[in-house]
Order: C-alpha cells, then structure tokens, then sequence
C-alpha cells in the first residue's frame, strides 16, 4: 500500500513538473535574463534519497550524484526560443540497505531540457546508464543492470553561477534479459544538492 501510494505520488510530481514547465515556458515571454543565460557548462554534487516501491523487499537508497555537462543550444536560439537542450554525464555512489547492507555505483548519461524563470532553472531530464549493485538481496538478481530514468526539478539560483538544486527522479534497474532472473525494480528518489554554471 506504501509503495503504491509512492510510486502515485512520484508520477504525480513528474507530470505537476512538466504541466509547470510547459505553462511557464508559453507565458515568459518579457523576463529578465536568466542566471544561466551565459553559461556553457554545468558542474554539480546532489545528495539523493530513494526507496524501492514494486520489489520483493523494500530497499533504501542513500546515494550520491556527481554531474558535469555542457549546453548543447545556445540561449534564446532560434529553433527551441529560450529552452536549453544539455548533455550531462552523471555518476552514482551510494548505499543501499534492506535487513543487509550493500553499495551501488554506476554511471549515467542525460539529456536535460531546461527553461529559465529569471533565477530559477526549471527542468526535466531522461537517460540510461549502467549500474552496479552489490547487496545480498531478493530484489537484484544480478549485480550488474541497466538504470533508465527520467526526473523534474528546479535549480534555485543562490548567488553568481551556484545555485541550490531540487528535484524528484524515478529509476527503472533491470538486466535487461541478460540473465534468467530479471525481476525489474522501480525506485523513487527526492534529491537537493548544489550546482555551479559556468
């Protein structure tokens, strides 16, 4: 029941984000100039928090994500207006933790579409990476899975380029088929970390 009503509210916060975004993004029309107008390039640290909410047991997740990306389009360009399209390579270092404890580690490649309220940056972002988890549990049959994910959140702009970063993803872990045992687990993650664009 938990887990259900978890996994309802995350989706419900992924599509309030992009309803949000996408009414936002169609009124700005004659805003100040955004934070990150300037800016090529993203380096940020985020602390995330996340609990399984379909698996054989209830994990918790305490993880770390280093990022670095770079903007793929300028700002105000003539295809997109005032959306941002970025690459970012993010990384995954954390624990887990059920009635054991294990660790996970990986890496994740995003696509990130961004749209500035003058010193907010609103966003939504996807990928897939490859991730490594190792922990004696029911719920990953083997230690090595794929991690699609897409998320929502919104960078605050503190002071210059740093600015505080909050936001909600939903994670997908499988093999993929690779192996027999394939049992798929979904996960919930509430994030706030720090970000410097430059």
């Amino acid at each position: 029941m938990l887990r259900a009503s978890l996994r309802r509210s995350g989706m419900s916060l992924l599509v309030t984000g992009l309803l949000v975004l996408l009414l936002l993004g169609s009124g700005q029309s004659h805003q100040a100039q955004a934070f990150t107008e300037a800016s090529r390039y993203e380096l940020g640290l985020r602390y995330g928090y996340g609990q399984t909410c379909n698996a054989h047991e209830t994990l918790y997740f305490n993880t770390f994500f280093p990022r670095w990306g770079f903007f793929l389009t300028d700002a105000n360009n003539p295809v997109l207006g005032k959306w941002r399209l970025s690459l970012i390579l993010e990384g995954v270092l954390g624990s887990i933790t059920d009635h054991n404890r294990g660790w996970d580690i990986g890496v994740t490649p995003l696509l990130k579409l961004s749209y500035p309220f003058g010193r907010v940056l609103g966003y939504l972002e996807g990928g897939a990476g490859l991730i490594w988890e190792n922990i004696d549990s029911p719920t990953y049959a083997h230690t090595f899975n794929f991690s699609p994910q897409v998320g929502v959140g919104f960078d605050i702009q503190l002071f210059g380029g740093y600015a505080l970063s909050l936001a909600y993803r939903f994670r997908h872990t499988s093999n993929a088929g690779l192996y027999k045992e394939n049992p798929g687990v979904n996960s919930n993650f509430f994030l706030i970390g720090v970000m410097y664009y430059y």
